[in-house]
C-alpha cells in the first residue's frame, strides 16, 4: 500500500509537468484533478492540436499480464457506457510485451516513461510506442515474479514444454522424480537429481500463470502457446549463457573429426555425467556444420585429464572443444544416447543453439520446427 501511494504522488506530478507527453508537439496534459467523484485516481483532459478527450485513470506501482486480462472485461465495459471518454492505466514502465496486450484488448495506457496508447474511436487517438524505460522505473514496475528461466525453477518449466499436456502440480514432481530415476540409470550415476519441493513447483507454476505463459484447468496447468514461451526462454537464457562461458574452457580436439570419435575419446577421460549440446541437434537437424563442440559437465566434476587435451596436437579438420558447467543440471532432463552419444533434449540444444546465434540460429529454427513442433502436436 505505502508503495503504491508514493507512485500516486510521483504519477501526479508526472502528469502535471508534462512527463508522459514530452516531446510530443502539440500535445498536451490539462486539468489533472486526483480523486475525482467518479472514484478513479485521476481524472485530466488529453489535447492534441485542437482534439481532446477526457481521461479516467487508474494507478498501478506494478502491472502483471494476468492483471491486464482481469481488467480487460471492466474496460471494455466501461467504454461501452461511456463512449466519449478514454479509461486509462497509468504506470512506471509498461513492457513491450503487455503494451502490445493492452492494444489488442481496446485498454489505453500510458507510463511515465513516454509509452501511450489513448483511443477513442471517431473522437481522439494518439499513440506512442518503444520507449525504454529507465532502470529505476522499469525495476519498480515489474512484480516480484519467481524467475522460472533459471536455477531449479526452469526444471518445471522443461517438463512443460518437453510434453504439453495438462499437469497437475503433483504430476510435476512425479516426473522430476521418474526423470531422476531414468537418467540415473541411463549414466549410471546418482549424482544428478531433479527433484524440487511442492512449494517450488508451486511458485514456479504461479509466475507463470500471473505472466499468462499457462492457463489452469481445474487442478491442471497447461501451456497453451508453447513456441512463444520457448522463445522467452531463449531469450532469456541467451542473457546468461555468455556469462556461464566465463568459467568454460576450450581445449584441442586429438579424437577425430566425427561426435562418435569425440564422444569415444572423451569417455576415456572422464567417470561423471557429461553430455553433448548444439552440435549433438545433428541427429534431428543433420545439415548442422559445427566448428566448435559444447559439452556440459556437472559442477566439482574433476576435469584436469580434459584441460590436458591442449597438450596433443588436433585431429584433422577436428572441431575445438569447449567444456560448460551449467547454471543447473537440470539441462541433463530429458538427456537421451544415441548411438551412445550423450546428449541434451532438443529443447536444451535448441536453447544453446539459439544463444549461440549467427549460422546457429538458423539450425535452432529447423530443430524447432522439424523436431519439437512436431512432438508438441503429437502430445
Amino acid at each position: 500500500m505505502k508503495t503504491e501511494t508514493q507512485f500516486e504522488k510521483k504519477a501526479l506530478e508526472a502528469l502535471r509537468i508534462q512527463l508522459p507527453v514530452r516531446d510530443l508537439p502539440g500535445v498536451r496534459i490539462r486539468a489533472v484533478k486526483a480523486q475525482p467523484e467518479d472514484t478513479f485516481d485521476v481524472q485530466f483532459e488529453l489535447e492534441s492540436g485542437t482534439s481532446r478527450v477526457r481521461v479516467l485513470g487508474e494507478f498501478k506501482s506494478s502491472v502483471s499480464p494476468k492483471l491486464l486480462e482481469d481488467i480487460a472485461p471492466w474496460i471494455r465495459r466501461m467504454k461501452t457506457l461511456r463512449p466519449d471518454v478514454s479509461f486509462a492505466l497509468i504506470c512506471p514502465a509498461l513492457p513491450l510485451r503487455s503494451q502490445n496486450y493492452c492494444i489488442e484488448q481496446g485498454i489505453d495506457f500510458l507510463d511515465l516513461s513516454g509509452n501511450i496508447s489513448i483511443n477513442v474511436p471517431g473522437k481522439f487517438t494518439l499513440q506512442r510506442l518503444g520507449i525504454r524505460p529507465t532502470e529505476q522505473d522499469r525495476k519498480s514496475a515489474s512484480p516480484a515474479f519467481t524467475n522460472v528461466f533459471s536455477g531449479r525453477y526452469s526444471r518445471v518449466l522443461r517438463v512443460l514444454l518437453e510434453k504439453p499436456r495438462p499437469r497437475t502440480l503433483t504430476e510435476i514432481a512425479n516426473e522430476l522424480e521418474a526423470e531422476s530415476n531414468r537418467i540415473a540409470r541411463l549414466f549410471s550415476t546418482q549424482q544428478i537429481r531433479f527433484t524440487v519441493s511442492l512449494g517450488a513447483i508451486s511458485k514456479a507454476l504461479s509466475s507463470l500463470d500471473e505472466q499468462l505463459w499457462v492457463r489452469r484447468q481445474g487442478s491442471s496447468i497447461l501451456v497453451p502457446e508453447p513456441r512463444r514461451l520457448l522463445l522467452e526462454w531463449a531469450e532469456k537464457y541467451k542473457e546468461r549463457y555468455r556469462w556461464r562461458l566465463r568459467s568454460s574452457f576450450e581445449t584441442s580436439n586429438p579424437f577425430g573429426s566425427t561426435l562418435a570419435q569425440i564422444n569415444s575419446g572423451i569417455e576415456a577421460l572422464l567417470r561423471g555425467p557429461y553430455a553433448f549440446t548444439s552440435a549433438a541437434a545433428a541427429t534431428d537437424a543433420p545439415f548442422i556444420d559445427f566448428d566448435r563442440v559444447d559439452i556440459f559437465l556437472l559442477p566439482k566434476q574433476t576435469d584436469a585429464k580434459l584441460r590436458q587435451l591442449d597438450n596433443r596436437p588436433p585431429a584433422e579438420r577436428a572441431p575445438r572443444l569447449r567444456f560448460i558447467y551449467p547454471y543447473d543440471e537440470g539441462v541433463f532432463l530429458y538427456a537421451r544416447r544415441d548411438a551412445s552419444l550423450p546428449r541434451v533434449s532438443n529443447i536444451q540444444a535448441y536453447l544453446d543453439l539459439y544463444a549461440r546465434g549467427g549460422r546457429d540460429l538458423k539450425q535452432a529454427d529447423y530443430l524447432l520446427d522439424n523436431a519439437i513442433a512436431p512432438r508438441w502436436k503429437a502430445a
